[in-house]
């Protein structure tokens, strides 16, 4: 049986999306009834008919996954679960499981190592020495794709209420993508709430990934183009090293990956020229 809340051509993603959702609901969190969770490819995306500024997730602290206490191995590129930490319980080891299990059926980890900068063994060595140029810590040092797909989808927020800030999976939350104009979510001690916002000009919701990145480094750190994304004010710019980037990454053999930094550096000098 389809669910209302799910549009997949893949019953495995459809069935774990849904158990992701009921789990929140049972655990006391809120997921407006007109989202939308949209797969293609291996894509995944939220759109909702709530009105903007309206309460779209509401995830309790009960639901979120501690993924930097598991251990994780990889099988090919698929990611294994190995090791959960004593005191996991029932409801973070079945939110856990899914979610590993929901991005092992979208074949993130193969997605990633194709097209992230960041991951991908055939990004040619004089491109990354030429982002290096602008960025230096490019892939310095270099991440592992588990830890990479985490850095890129959780946030750092303490479980319990005199306890240190960890890295936490917000599950459904980390399905939103990234816009500049997006929610930003409102953690109030007991839940993590975002709001509808849809500046993409349709009914998809986004969420500001914040850290004020200008786009080469959300290129970097998240692999992606990102044109909401403007030049950082007060920085400085070696136009010459960015068109490099440009150049390197605009022959016929460039990989799949080197596309987000030729934009996102493209980008760059765009602005830079028009401010000139």
């Amino acid at each position: 049986m389809s669910h209302p809340m799910i549009n997949s051509g893949d019953p495995l993603v459809a069935d774990l999306l849904a158990g992701t959702i009921d789990l929140i609901r049972e655990a006391g969190g809120y997921v407006a009834p007109s989202t939308l969770i949209i797969e293609r490819a291996g894509q995944l995306s939220i759109t909702s008919s709530v009105l903007d500024g309206e309460t779209l997730l509401r995830i309790p602290r009960a639901a979120f996954v501690r993924v930097d206490r598991v251990t994780f191995s990889l099988d090919q590129d698929h990611i294994v679960i190995a090791q959960v930490p004593e005191d996991c319980g029932e409801l973070e080891w079945e939110l856990l499981y899914l979610q590993v299990a929901l991005h092992n059926a979208c074949d993130k980890v193969n997605w990633m190592r194709r097209t992230h900068p960041s991951l991908d063994p055939g990004l040619p060595v004089n491109l990354i020495e030429a982002v290096r140029r602008v960025v230096p810590s490019f892939r310095s040092p270099r991440m592992e794709p588990v830890d990479m797909l985490w850095a890129n989808r959780c946030f750092r927020i303490p479980m319990t209420d005199q306890g240190a800030s960890e890295r936490v999976l917000i599950p459904l939350v980390d399905l939103l993508n990234h816009h500049a104009e997006g929610a930003v979510g409102d953690w109030g001690g007991e839940a993590f709430e975002v709001s509808a916002r849809l500046p993409f000009g349709t009914a998809q919701c986004a969420l500001d990934y914040g850290m004020d990145r200008d786009p080469l480094e959300m290129a970097i750190v998240y692999g992606f183009f990102d044109p909401s994304t403007g030049i950082t004010d007060g920085r400085g710019y070696d136009i010459d090293a960015l068109k490099r980037i440009i150049a390197l990454a605009s022959t016929a053999d460039a990989p799949e990956s080197a596309q987000p930094l030729r934009l996102s550096a493209a980008r760059i000098v765009r602005e830079l020229e028009s401010r000139a």
